[in-house]
């Protein structure tokens, strides 16, 4: 039996102890990016700290900050932590906001505020205070196992703001329930921020956008892992841009990474890349949103200017929409954005939802190398129907297509310097259909009429396990080695076809 391991284990995705964010690796400890704890291989120590300061909501600012004889707020711990420190809080609810302003911290001596072993602190809100929950102004804060509870409070649960405001941690904390713009928000220059290991859900405000997580104009370096972003008003995680709404002018946000989350049921999109450079969007699993006023209901949207975005080994299902390049434009489309063994099946379809897998309208400068696209009540990918320019240098190679009700491909006329090869198209209900123009045609018509895909096949991908959708390809797959060279790695003796690569140690 051949060999399933993902390649993302063993080719350039494989990074140990190096992040790579857009067209930079950076090393965790470079001084331009996040602390060694972040890097993509995480420390299995636990920190050590000079002292521990002790907070209870029974205690007495009175007492000594002991474990026996805690403080009883918050701010009074802050008022005396140091670097290398830790503030640890025992179990009950607190109603403060936190302001954690500049304390000399550094990469190798962090100020710590955290649940203490085997505690649930809770900060509550529902007073009506605009003043986030979590206001970070200084730099090497980290914060872990809290419950921020804005309970309807207008503010921000947690804000990373100012130039001061750099290598910053959140860390497996559920935030929950405010109806301001955003449960985190990270602007006005800040940097260097981790998000990580959360529960980030249920921001909602009526008739408007609350995202799960925001990061704007002058602000750069921003990491979101692993967290489950749900049930929010607008979008799972946005990139917001002075033209999208943003609060400040400037230049765009600089190097996102958007890993391993979950993004669901979010009322707009799973994710929202406005005008942002150098943009990530790796293993994410991203399901269920549905056509608004406001959005199709897209798993991934880039659109306005964004530039040097990556979405790679992503799921995408159940979506009114896979996933969007191009749409709303003021300035220059998207440009240089690689689209890369992505799964988008199972699309949605209903409700006024166009169910429509990948779509390319005005952007310039676009791959679309070894996705698979199954199952979707609308086209597998739509390319060249930009309303407001042209698709222009888009490079379709090494997808699989299939089990879609309309075409599997609708190319419009609205394109430049566009071309496919090395696909695989199946319908499952007799022949293959793609669209050219408005002309329905077999792969053969679809050969003669635009002088692509003189390698596509046509047949069945032999899925290993074709109900559970992993996609990986058996034996005897037609799609295993017979993929064109793309310059992307790959194992065996030649790319395989489609999202999965077999035949890695």
């Amino acid at each position: 039996m051949r060999n399933r391991r993902s390649l993302k284990a063993v080719s350039s995705l494989a990074l140990v102890g190096v992040l790579a964010v857009g067209s930079v690796a950076l090393a965790g400890a470079d001084e331009r990016m996040l602390a060694p704890e972040q890097s993509m291989v995480a420390t299995a120590t636990t920190p050590t700290f000079s002292r521990i300061l002790w907070v209870s909501a029974s205690g007495q600012d009175t007492a000594e900050g002991s474990e026996s004889k805690p403080f009883k707020t918050v701010a009074k711990a802050l008022s005396l932590v140091k670097p290398g420190e830790a503030i640890y809080l025992k179990s009950g609810t607190y109603s403060e906001r936190l302001r954690l302003d500049e304390k000399g911290g550094s990469s190798s001596r962090y100020l710590t505020l955290k649940a203490a072993p085997g505690a649930t602190p809770v900060f509550k809100g529902g007073t009506g205070s605009r003043t986030p929950m979590l206001d970070v102004r200084g730099a090497y804060w980290r914060i872990e196992g809290l419950t921020f509870d804005a309970a309807g409070d207008k503010a921000f649960v947690a804000f990373w703001r100012g130039a001061g405001a750099h290598h910053g941690i959140l860390r497996a904390c559920t935030l929950k329930n405010g109806t301001e713009g955003a449960g985190v928000y990270v602007a006005q220059q800040a940097q260097d921020v981790l998000i990580e290991g959360n529960s980030i859900s249920h921001f909602r405000r009526s008739g408007a956008d609350s995202h799960g997580v925001c990061v704007q104009t002058n602000a750069r370096n921003v990491i979101v892992r692993a967290n489950d972003i749900h049930h929010n008003s607008g979008d799972g995680v946005q990139c917001l841009s002075a033209e999208g709404g943003a609060t400040e002018a400037g230049t765009p946000f600089d190097n996102l990474l958007v890993e391993d989350n979950d993004l669901h049921e979010n009322q707009e999109n799973g994710v929202d890349i406005k005008t942002c450079t150098r943009v990530t969007l790796r293993g994410n699993r991203i399901w269920g949103h549905r056509r608004t006023s406001s959005s199709a209901g897209e798993g991934v949207v880039v659109h306005l200017s964004a530039s040097d975005v990556t979405l790679e080994d992503n799921e995408v299902r159940d979506n009114g929409r896979g996933i969007q390049i191009g749409g709303v434009r003021v300035g220059a489309p998207p440009a240089r954005v690689v689209l890369r063994r992505n799964r988008v099946f199972n699309g949605y379809g209903a409700d006024g939802n166009d169910g429509s897998g990948i779509r390319v309208d005005t952007a310039t400068d676009v791959k679309v190398l070894h996705n698979t696209v199954w199952n979707m009540p609308n086209y597998g990918l739509i390319v060249g129907n930009g309303e407001s320019g042209p698709s222009k240098d888009v490079q379709v190679r090494n997808n699989i297509l299939g089990a879609c009700t309309s075409a599997l491909v609708r190319a419009g006329t609205s394109r430049q310097n566009m071309s496919f090869e090395g696909n695989l198209y199946t319908s499952l209900k007799g022949a293959a259909v793609l669209r050219n123009h408005n002309s329905f045609m077999g792969l053969s018509a679809w050969r003669s009429a635009t002088g692509w895909d003189a390698r596509a096949l046509e047949k069945p991908p032999a899925f290993v396990t074709p109900l559970a959708v992993d996609f990986w390809l058996t034996s005897v797959s037609p799609a295993l080695d017979t993929g064109v060279s793309t310059g992307e790695a790959y194992c065996g003796k030649g790319p395989d076809i489609g999202a999965r690569e077999s035949d890695c140690p």
